[in-house]
């Protein structure tokens, strides 16, 4: 029921209501569907279906009142590393995926996409990114390691649906990925 926000990842900050690249890896539970909203919250009667066991910051959210949650925020974080077994196979998936998709310099990749003269560059280095963080996620998903309902708590987002909120859309041709702006960039 988790999912990973990758240190070096764009979100938006629940103190600033603007994005941010996140400086520490963030574990949140998963959204519904193509939102946010908590896997546990039941819209239809407005409450939580986990409500006696929930985490600790649903114990302090209060909307009205965010003081006791901003106390907390980004403080004593866990991330992967420290809800899996030492001896799991998954931590060696986690650290090749780290290794050769890294989300840290994204910032700076993306930033250079302003400049026309560094596009197709920047281009090539986004497009490899995105086919090493497909096929580490492949081979991952075809191994007894990695049950498919836990891929975003070990990898994270995948990099083509971060980089579609940039403007940046994958498509696949036969067999091959390639990555363009969208005509609005």
């Amino acid at each position: 029921h988790l999912v990973t926000i990758r240190q070096g990842e764009p979100a938006v900050s629940p103190l600033g209501d603007k994005l941010e690249y996140l400086q520490a890896e963030i574990i949140k539970l998963k959204g519904q569907a193509n939102d946010w909203a908590c896997l546990f919250f039941d819209r239809q009667n407005s409450s939580c279906l986990i409500y006696q066991h929930r985490p600790i910051e649903c114990t302090l959210l209060k909307c009205w009142d965010t003081d006791d949650l901003e106390r907390i925020i980004n403080k004593n974080l866990l991330c992967r590393t420290d809800i899996i077994a030492d001896n799991s196979p998954v931590l060696e998936l986690i650290a090749t995926h780290e290794e050769e998709c890294s989300l840290t310099g994204l910032e700076s990749i993306l930033s250079s996409l302003s400049e026309k003269s560094l596009q197709n560059e920047v281009m090539a280095e986004l497009t490899d990114m995105v086919r090493k963080d497909m096929a580490i996620r492949a081979h991952a998903l075809s191994t007894p390691d990695l049950p498919d309902e836990i891929e975003l708590f070990v990898f994270g987002r995948p990099l083509f649906k971060i980089l579609h909120n940039f403007g940046i859309v994958v498509q696949e041709l036969g067999g091959i990925l390639y990555l363009r702006l969208s005509p609005a960039k």
